[in-house]
């Protein structure tokens, strides 16, 4: 979680147009306290916006929600989608791959980092990254720096 949130962080310091939301059961835009000029208090208002975090994660319901809310305004040929998750997914499968054929629609790249990909003997069978898989232009490693480090240059590639 920490690790993802300094990754987002170090994104929008970085890049132009950086919009950084999370998700469990719903989705919520962070990338104000992300911009945050004060680590410590940038990181006490995301610990306070990610209280309540319960009940599994429902990415598809979380992705429809952000095409029903953000997309149209945020999402266009330009962008890249990049999202952080193991693909555990409580929520109904269909609606994660309608939701994630919707954004590659509207977006130039998906990229999805999974904590669990650099693990010995990984595939991507549960049945979150069984609907993501098909939608996406990279799945790469993503549990820690030295696997984000080592997947860079094909990370920044895809982002571009």
């Amino acid at each position: 979680y920490q690790l993802r949130l300094r990754l987002a962080r170090a994104l929008s310091a970085e890049l132009t147009e950086v919009h950084s939301f999370i998700f469990h059961t719903r989705i919520t835009a962070v990338s104000q306290a992300l911009h945050d000029p004060d680590p410590w208090r940038a990181q006490e208002r995301l610990h306070l916006i990610a209280q309540g975090w319960a009940g599994g994660t429902r990415i598809g319901e979380s992705l429809a929600q952000f095409n029903r809310e953000h997309a149209a305004r945020l999402v266009h040929p330009r962008t890249a989608i990049l999202i952080m998750s193991d693909g555990y997914d409580t929520g109904d499968q269909q609606q994660l791959s309608d939701a994630l054929r919707q954004l590659r629609r509207r977006a130039r790249r998906v990229v999805w980092l999974n904590p669990l990909s650099n693990r010995p003997g990984y595939a991507p069978i549960c049945q979150g990254m069984q609907a993501a898989v098909p939608h996406l232009d990279l799945l790469a490693p993503g549990a820690d720096l030295a696997s984000i480090r080592a997947v860079l240059p094909d990370l920044i590639e895809s982002l571009r």
